[in-house]
């Protein structure tokens, strides 16, 4: 069996407080430039 590949233009590790707050910035700076960022957050945990 093969693995799924996913393209993201970011990627953050770890979905604490600074993972999160990165993410959500990022997000309303690409907005603001009217520009498309896609973004992942990857957590080890189950749970966010």
């Amino acid at each position: 069996m093969g693995r799924e590949a996913m393209d993201f233009d970011v990627v953050i590790v770890g979905a604490g407080p600074a993972g999160l707050s990165a993410a959500i910035r990022l997000k309303q700076l690409a907005a603001k430039a009217e520009r498309e960022l896609s973004v992942v957050v990857l957590e080890k945990g189950s749970e966010v």
